[in-house]
């Protein structure tokens, strides 16, 4: 009798033990790396917003690669993973509208979402819509990406 006592509570322990592994496992493996992520993340955005007074709408895009989107009252700013400035445009040049329109017309994308974000060598709007993503050049409204969701 002794030892079936002994070994309930060896099984307990072992349980115990068990759950602890998988706990510590989960945070070293699984939200460390993601806290380490958003630490990071947030220092890029405190260096570009100490570099670049007066700059607003911080915005991520990982497309290629990570890059940073905001703007100041005139311009429009595209930051890599450096935090150093890779293009700019005037803000007068934006325009969601004909981005909308040529993703609707030519693609057949109706939008849900449109967002700045950086392609492989130029800026880009971001279209959502219609179970896709299209990526369209800022400039020229050219495809440069396109999936289904």
């Amino acid at each position: 009798m002794k030892n079936k006592f002994y070994g309930k509570r060896l099984t307990v322990v072992l349980w115990i033990v068990l759950i602890l592994i998988i706990a510590i496992l989960w945070s070293l493996f699984i939200s460390g790396p993601s806290r380490v992520h958003e630490v990071t993340l947030q220092n890029d955005l405190d260096q570009i917003t100490e570099e670049n007074k007066g700059i607003t709408g911080l915005t991520v895009h990982q497309f290629d690669y990570t890059t940073y989107q905001g703007y100041t009252e005139t311009t429009l700013y595209w930051f890599d993973e450096n935090c150093e400035v890779i293009t700019t445009r005037e803000i007068a040049t934006l325009d969601y509208e004909a981005a909308k329109e040529k993703a609707s017309t030519d693609y057949g994308i109706e939008c849900d979402t449109i967002e700045l974000g950086y392609g492989y060598d130029n800026p880009v709007y971001e279209i959502r819509g219609s179970n896709k993503i299209i990526l369209l050049d800022y400039d020229t409204l050219e495809r440069v990406y396109q999936r289904e969701v």
